[in-house]
């Protein structure tokens, strides 16, 4: 009988249809999903096949709707189907309740057709859904399946040690792996959450998902120095900030341009950006939401991205490998991944007025003394962060989709419950 997981069926067709849902929003420019690709079915003919190895279960969000980390839950998916994986799909996106549903079928599936040799792939939601994710990998833990948890936001290390984070971990012993976004991010959650056991986490860039596939980016055109933004607008992204930025520097007497663009749904923040647009017309201007060529051309048209993020949860932007890629310089503040990302240290904002100003000045009059050369080394740049991501997914990958010899006994239930508190006493 064909296998249903979560929304989807683990065949050629389910797969597309899994992944067919949302448009691939990096398709044109320099940015680019992988194409769609077939997936070995592990149903019908095929079972015999799928039963003679290992599966790996995929507990994530896919699109809709589509946010960061659902962009990258689909591309991760995409990624194991390229390497023959004979996934196990359980689809948790939506509203909150089809999250809990999703997680309570993934259970139900795991307890009744798990097998002790297969692996698990977590992808955890944001802020409450660690909880949520917990009984899911207490029964990992109890089948004896090495699970790896993907961590697409810094809340964890920002606000931590936080008591989800470490039930999650002790629910999980020493089958648990973790997947963080950069080296520091690995390092910092090494030493808050696993004692420094560096055995039990990996690090992998989102660059090895959304790479740049080009080796040149156009000429800079002639017109006024322009910066841009762009994420789904709110305070904690820093656009409050930026207006004040781009205010005091056309105080200062810079004939400069500002571009905001993405959606904004808090009414007091999109008042402040109208009456900048009014208060400056000819100089700010804000475009919506944007999407494939209105996206490309919004790159086209800036010269440095600025975030002056202090959102608790800012991993690894996908927007700056975007704006690398294109040629475009950025500046953002100094928290989760960035500095990780960041071309140089004198690219950090500080998040003071002053200093930003003097900062934002600095870098654009290094630019214009050549700017077909700090294009290119934005694209060098970026390129490089990809060169490493592919190393780390050489390392990675293979320990999801190949299980050794000694992890393929079957499972003994009553000495996984037995053997409960000693692991609970050593992990």
């Amino acid at each position: 009988m064909p296998a249903i997981l979560g929304r989807a069926r683990v065949s050629h067709t389910g797969f597309a249809m899994a992944t067919a849902r949302v448009p691939p929003l990096f398709a044109s420019g320099l940015f680019c999903f992988m194409s769609t690709p077939a997936i070995s079915p592990i149903d019908g003919a095929s079972q015999e096949t799928a039963d003679a190895r290992s599966a790996l279960w995929f507990v994530g969000a896919l699109p809709p709707p589509l946010n960061g980390q659902s962009n990258c839950n689909r591309a991760m998916l995409e990624a194991f189907a390229t390497r023959n994986a004979a996934l196990r799909l359980h689809d948790i996106g939506g509203t909150n309740g089809s999250k809990l549903r999703g997680v309570v079928r993934a259970i139900t599936a795991l307890a009744l057709r798990s097998r002790r040799r297969d692996r698990a792939y977590l992808s955890i939601p944001g802020q409450n859904g660690v909880w949520l994710f917990a009984p899911l990998v207490l029964l990992l833990r109890l089948c004896g399946i090495v699970h790896y948890v993907h961590h697409h936001s810094f809340r964890p290390i920002n606000a931590g040690p936080a008591r989800a984070m470490r039930l999650l971990v002790a629910c999980g012993g020493h089958r648990q792996r973790h997947i963080l976004l950069s080296p520091d991010m690995r390092r910092r959650f090494t030493d808050m959450y696993l004692r420094g056991d560096d055995a039990r986490s990996a690090s992998l860039s989102n660059a090895y998902l959304f790479g740049p596939n080009t080796d040149t980016v156009p000429d800079r055109p002639n017109r006024p120095v322009t910066l841009g933004h762009m994420s789904v607008l709110t305070r904690e992204k820093g656009v409050s900030y930026l207006l004040q930025l781009f205010a005091g520097l056309l105080a200062q007497g810079h004939d400069w341009c500002l571009v905001l663009a993405g959606p904004c749904a808090d009414p007091a923040l999109r008042a402040e950006i109208d009456a900048a647009v009014a208060a400056h017309p000819g100089h700010v201007e804000y475009r919506g939401a944007l999407e494939g060529a209105d996206k490309e051309r919004f790159f086209a048209d800036i010269d440095l991205f600025v975030l002056a993020t202090t959102l608790v949860d800012e991993a690894e932007p996908l927007v700056m490998l975007e704006a690398f890629a294109r040629g475009v310089d950025v500046v953002a503040s100094d928290t989760g991944c960035i500095r990780d990302r960041i071309r140089t240290p004198q690219h950090l904002l500080a998040l003071e007025f002053p200093t930003d100003i003097a900062l934002i000045k600095a870098r654009i009059s290094d630019a214009a003394m050549d700017w077909s050369a700090v294009r290119g080394a934005c694209v060098d740049h970026v390129r490089s962060i990809k060169a490493a991501a592919d190393r780390e997914a050489r390392a990675l990958f293979p320990q999801l989709v190949t299980v050794r010899s000694h992890d393929c006994h079957p499972r003994r239930w009553p000495s996984l419950f037995l053997r409960w508190p000693q692991d609970q006493r050593s992990h």
